[in-house]
């Protein structure tokens, strides 16, 4: 868990990030990373506004004016873009290095490296064509929980699965969590003292718990290590963790292999899932999003409506929609071209480290396209770098 805490302070924007302490008025998302050992990056806060559908906001924040946003910029400092590249000995046609020794696989059938090198595919799951089929899925959600909060977990977790990244559980001492502070926030929205503050509660104010997201997961009798919060208002499961992934730091305890824990709760204008770090994830494991070979994608992402705002593309917002490398390592070269051609798509990368990254990632590596995606175009992205062992991706998504 990170040590210096942060204030962001973002109002008027459909997404709104925070790390430490900090504020979000109402919004589209908001999510927000605390302390407690958080393994899995920041968490994000969102305040007014929306960028694919009804307000949402999340995460602990300080409420006021202004959306603090890093510079736009192409590539981190230390980091080379360019197209991936194979290290050591060469393979034959159909196959790439992978693992620690590297060692030539066929990522179109290897469960353990399908579509992507450290992509392994969920027990009695087979590979074909880059992709993971069959297997045993994740557990159903917990007995007692309303349409809602399983809606809310199932497309999480056939999101992660998709990606080859390990189920979340779901914590009953974290669904009430999050309930309890929807409650809270649904009993409360008249009062703006109340609630300036989305993710925090006020002593004296209705149904109050306790101030941080931490502390109310602590006294509904959660005694792992709390991580983010993410929060939402539109009082649906399904369109709230929709929001989340289509963002670029919200989507990073949704869908990091190394968040293990989660809860949801929702009630009249609000939608809260909070998060804990859980079971242990090996740390070679590599998963993207989008994730090989999936169709269906937006276009664009507008970050002028997520706070922190997202360093800017030199063009301006919108930009092409977000790819997220979850990564335990290094990455040395990263390239974005449409499928069949040569010329690379200049693009915003952000690494972990990096001032552009103001201190919300940890463990991924986003990149966007400086303009909107074409429709129905197929897009290749080629990630080479290390993690204790070379990492070698390639993989394409097609827009809708």
């Amino acid at each position: 868990m990170r040590t210096a805490r942060r204030s962001w302070t973002c109002a008027f924007a459909a997404l709104c990030l925070v790390f430490g302490a900090s504020a979000c008025t109402t919004g589209e998302l908001s999510t927000r990373e605390g302390a407690g050992g958080a393994d899995s990056g920041p968490g994000a806060d969102s305040g007014p506004g929306a960028d694919s559908g009804p307000g949402v906001d999340g995460g602990d924040v300080d409420s006021g004016p202004g959306v603090d946003s890093g510079p736009g910029v192409d590539s981190g400092p230390g980091v080379d873009s360019g197209p991936g590249v194979d290290a050591g000995p060469s393979c034959v046609a159909g196959e790439r290095l992978c693992g620690r020794p590297a060692t030539c696989v066929r990522t179109a059938t290897d469960p353990a490296n399908c579509g992507v090198c450290g992509r392994v595919c969920p027990m009695g799951a087979t590979c074909s064509g880059g992709m993971c089929v069959g297997g045993t899925g994740c557990a159903s959600a917990p007995g007692g929980v309303d349409a809602d909060t399983a809606a809310a977990y199932d497309l999480e977790n056939d999101t992660r699965l998709a990606m080859g990244a390990p189920c979340a559980d779901m914590i009953p001492e974290i669904n009430t969590s999050a309930q309890r502070h929807c409650d809270y926030y649904a009993a409360n929205r008249g009062d703006s003292m109340c609630i300036a503050n989305a993710h925090g509660e006020v002593m004296g104010c209705m149904l109050f718990v306790a101030n941080s997201f931490a502390d109310r997961m602590g006294a509904a009798g959660y005694t792992g290590s709390p991580s983010s919060e993410d929060m939402a208002f539109v009082d649906n499961g399904a369109a709230a963790v929709q929001m989340w992934i289509d963002s670029v730091w919200h989507r990073t305890p949704v869908l990091s292999p190394w968040t293990r824990h989660i809860g949801y709760g929702h009630a009249s204008g609000c939608d809260t899932m909070d998060f804990g770090v859980g079971p242990s994830t090996p740390a070679t494991l590599v998963a993207t999003y989008p994730y090989p070979g999936q169709t269906g994608l937006p276009t664009s992402f507008d970050g002028r409506r997520e706070g922190p705002m997202p360093p800017a593309p030199s063009t301006g917002w919108p930009s092409g929609y977000p790819v997220t490398i979850f990564l335990r390592g290094s990455v040395t070269t990263h390239s974005l071209t449409v499928d069949g051609s040569a010329t690379e798509l200049e693009h915003v990368w952000i690494a972990p480290g990096t001032p552009e990254s103001l201190g919300l990632l940890r463990n991924e590596f986003v990149m966007y396209a400086n303009d909107p995606l074409s429709p129905g175009t197929r897009y290749r992205v080629r990630i080479a770098g290390s993690n204790g062992g070379p990492v070698d991706l390639d993989f394409i998504f097609t827009t809708r």
